[in-house]
């Protein structure tokens, strides 16, 4: 009987120690946990909430299987129906993470087209905003442009889309306020019927210079250049410096802008503030009709006048001047020594729409 008990405790031990091995956890569970993470960093609760909840969820219930199953003793456990469980959410993760992927490059094509775009108009506005006097408005806003243009494109590096759009955003909105200001100002140049009454300035001019065999200034605003011409032919052409918002045409006094218009020189100044000058006949007739024309506008303040004492003078070509032409000391002597009072004096805008300046502006 003894021996018929050691025999029983001896099978029972031996089915506890042998017959009782726990089953394996699969090996599902372990590459689900890495999947729900790897979706998460792809970004899949963006790009795919409700199929990424869905997927939640169903893990959810996968685990709560996986529980069940492991709190029955070893011997009883079966992972078959666990594993097809974690099975289901790994395809389910695996086509979410395509879709995740793929909206992704939509978006990243989308954004990267955006900021060519929003590059191409910044660099577009720093050729126009560098070469005019009124650029130096908005040089420091065209540069804080630049820094956020470049935070953007920090954060679609780093794939992070949505705080992409919202800087472009904000990007676009700061490039529109340039443009307009910017704009604003070189508009007229694009005017075909404004650079046709300037050529036709420049045209009676030289005409007379041909015709009388003298010596002619034309000044170019836009080019920025004072050209010399003896009997209609150009003979010598110099940089110039304008007002501080040159490119505009005068209207009154303190406004800071160059005249347009057909002068001529009315006295020769051998020292002057700015070494030499040449004073010219601005205001004319015609700047004085126009200066009381926009003064019944309400264009020009009541006990604002018209101004007066412009001239070509020295002080260096990159000076910012009050209306007046400026260039280098050199340079006056050369041009103070061939002209003499008398001698007409052109400014104009432009002579032609093939400007590089005007080609940026219409192709913008």
């Amino acid at each position: 009987m003894r021996q018929n008990s050691l025999k029983i405790a001896f099978l029972f031990v031996s089915f506890f120690i042998f017959g009782c091995k726990t089953s394996p956890v699969p090996p599902e569970v372990k590459e689900a946990e890495i999947q729900e993470h790897n979706l998460w960093r792809a970004g899949a609760p963006v790009y795919a909430l409700e199929d990424y909840n869905q997927y939640k969820q169903a893990l959810r219930l996968a685990k709560d299987k996986l529980i069940k199953e492991r709190a029955k003793f070893g011997w009883l456990r079966n992972y078959e129906a666990v594993k097809a469980e974690f099975r289901k959410v790994l395809n389910s993760g695996e086509e979410i993470l395509r879709r995740v992927q793929k909206r992704k490059e939509i978006k990243s094509g989308s954004l990267s087209n955006q900021l060519s775009i929003l590059t191409e108009r910044i660099n577009t506005l720093k050729k126009i905003v560098f070469s005019i006097n009124e650029g130096q408005l908005v040089r420091k806003s065209l540069t804080q442009t630049e820094l956020a243009l470049m935070e953007a494109d920090l954060l679609f590096k780093k794939e992070k889309y949505d705080a992409v759009s919202e800087r472009l955003k904000d990007v676009s909105t700061y490039i529109n306020k340039i443009e307009e200001s910017v704009f604003s100002i070189l508009e007229r140049y694009t005017n075909e019927a404004q650079i046709k009454k300037w050529r036709k300035w420049v045209d009676g001019t030289l005409t007379e210079s041909k015709k009388k065999g003298r010596t002619a200034i034309i000044v170019n605003k836009l080019d920025r250049k004072l050209i010399l011409y003896k009997k209609g032919i150009p003979f010598a052409s110099f940089d110039i410096g304008l007002g501080r918002y040159g490119l505009s045409d005068k209207l009154h006094a303190g406004d800071d802008a160059t005249p347009e218009g057909r002068y001529e020189i009315i006295k020769k100044l051998s020292e002057s503030h700015y070494y030499k000058a040449l004073l010219i006949n601005y205001p004319n007739e015609e700047d004085k009709r126009q200066f009381y024309l926009a003064k019944k506008k309400g264009l020009v303040p009541p006990r604002v006048g018209i101004g007066g004492l412009i001239e070509i003078h020295g002080g260096g070509k990159d000076s910012l001047t009050y209306g007046c032409i400026s260039v280098e000391n050199e340079v006056m002597d050369k041009i103070f020594a061939l002209v003499e009072v008398g001698t007409p004096v052109t400014i104009v805008g432009a002579v032609d729409s093939e400007n590089s300046i005007i080609a940026m502006i219409k192709n913008r």
